[in-house]
């Protein structure tokens, strides 16, 4: 799981959101109830990325609403949230 994890946050830094999406969903069906949430969250922003590397902006902020809802009880994930913002707003 762990690992996992570590994998979807480089692809998100490189802005690699479809490994990143796909190394989440490989993660799921092994993850405790505790963990969904943050997976899921994390799943969310790989998307909003996407999207917007995608040029669908409309899509993308939906999708980052959802992460930020999702990820609002993780806040070690404020800093990766944010790069991803910003690179959909750019």
């Amino acid at each position: 799981m762990r690992s996992a994890l570590w994998r979807a946050e480089g692809h998100l830094e490189r802005s690699e959101y479809f490994a990143a999406f796909r190394a989440l969903t490989d993660a799921l069906p092994a993850a405790s109830t505790a963990e969904r949430p943050l997976l899921l969250g994390l799943r969310h922003l790989s998307t909003a990325g996407y999207r917007g590397q995608e040029g669908d902006r409309a899509r993308a902020r939906r999708q980052l609403a959802h992460a930020r809802r999702r990820l609002s009880a993780f806040p070690d994930t404020a800093a990766l949230v944010d790069l991803v913002a910003a690179k959909i707003e750019s």
